[in-house]
């Protein structure tokens, strides 16, 4: 219920720590359940301090992403993290 998007800028571009964007779409719910679902996702972003420094990070969240809970959202996060580290 999570896409995740992972790229290095330039080396012009690049500035230090990892930045994250996060997209919730209408599809996922009403204001109530898209805010709940990006504070989910900040703070399972700011719970993970080991990740390369100078990447840029796009989460989108899927429709499932609304039936999930933080748990749930932390470790699929931390699995799509996984993956970009390796």
């Amino acid at each position: 219920y999570l896409v995740l998007y992972a790229w290095k800028p330039s080396e012009s571009a690049r500035e230090g720590s990892a930045r994250l964007g996060i997209t919730v779409s209408k599809k996922v719910g009403g204001a109530v359940v898209r805010n709940r679902v990006k504070r989910w996702l900040r703070e399972s972003y700011r719970r993970i301090a080991t990740l390369p420094a100078g990447l840029d990070l796009v989460v989108i969240a899927k429709p499932g992403s609304a039936a999930s809970d933080f748990t749930a959202t932390d470790q699929e996060l931390r699995r799509l993290l996984q993956s970009v580290g390796k």
